[in-house]
């Protein structure tokens, strides 16, 4: 994690990890990182539950969009099929504030990555909650268990690999 004097990490979240930790019960734990999570005001709707006031309490930060960066998500529309106009908006915000996206959404990934935006998963999440000595690992399996139960599918590659080195370091603990 990279601190610089007193100006934490900022991550952009969408609306599916963020349902993705109240699966999990981690929202708690994660607002507890030494970073901020943004989001724009195109997904605040989409947020019910959790609801939208109850993340803005824990720490969730929203951000408003200019013209420019709206006419950029309507040019992108044209260009991708499925991302949706709002997924594209908190693309377009991490474009814009030079920072990573965090997102298990498939297609938004793949908009991201052909625009230069780094992407990393619910999975990624969970495993910066462990360095962080935020959870344990066991914690870490259970939130994946109930994330999965929820009939929630964070991305597979990434998981599969994380869920290996969790079980691997519960051992130890």
């Amino acid at each position: 994690m990279n601190l610089t004097q007193g100006n934490p990490q900022r991550y952009v979240v969408d609306t599916n990890t963020i349902i993705d930790l109240h699966c999990g019960q981690l929202l708690p734990f994660v607002f507890q990182l030494p970073c901020k999570f943004i989001i724009t005001d195109f997904i605040v709707h989409e947020l019910r539950d959790p609801p939208f006031q109850a993340l803005s309490t824990m720490g969730l930060f929203v951000k408003s969009l200019s013209s420019e960066q709206v006419a950029e998500i309507s040019a992108m529309m044209e260009r991708y099929e499925k991302p949706s106009y709002e997924d594209l908006s908190v693309l377009v915000l991490a474009k814009s504030e030079k920072t990573i996206l965090i997102t298990g959404d498939e297609p938004l990934r793949h908009a991201a990555v052909e625009n230069g935006i780094m992407c990393y998963g619910t999975c990624w999440l969970i495993d910066f909650l462990t360095d962080q000595k935020l959870i344990s690992y066991a914690q870490a399996i259970a939130a994946y268990n109930l994330i999965q139960k929820n009939r929630r599918f964070p991305p597979r590659e990434e998981c599969k690999a994380l869920l290996g080195r969790w079980r691997q370091r519960q051992k130890l603990e």
